[in-house]
């Protein structure tokens, strides 16, 4: 297995540490501001994906990681790794998205779809108390 992973910066360092000491090779994506950043020379591989705004770009990702061989994506946090259709996409293109399932990240993204996914689960939940605010007025 050969992990990409789409992100930068301390996370990309910490995941790309752990692969390491794993023995799994591992790519790192840099954007034309991060070619020297540290976590481009702390992977095995690094490949560049674009300008600035290319962490966010799904296909540009996609091919990185075809071009690298790589089996499996680790989004990180922020940019992709809240997005439903990056998890999706990474799965369709055969390999596999180190994550939650797409449909979870869809749920989660709903705040009250999740809470009662939880509250059916039988998970226990905060239960807010809502009162009528006060006619008072504040002098």
């Amino acid at each position: 297995m050969k992990i990409l992973f789409a992100n930068r910066s301390e996370i990309a360092v910490r995941i790309l540490r752990t692969c390491r000491v794993l023995g799994i090779p591992s790519v790192a994506v840099y954007t034309d501001v991060d070619h020297l950043a540290l976590h481009v020379r702390y992977a095995d591989e690094a490949i560049a994906i674009g300008e600035r705004n290319a962490y966010l770009n799904i296909k540009s990702i996609l091919q990185a990681a075809k071009k690298t061989n790589a089996s499996a994506i680790h989004p990180g946090y922020g940019f992709l790794s809240e997005n439903e259709e990056f998890a999706k996409a990474v799965e369709e293109a055969g390999m596999i998205f180190i994550g939650p399932r797409p449909e979870t990240i869809a749920l989660l993204g709903d705040k009250m779809a999740s809470r009662r996914a939880a509250t059916d689960a039988g998970l226990p939940v905060l239960m807010l108390a809502w009162t009528e605010p006060s006619a008072t007025v504040f002098r």
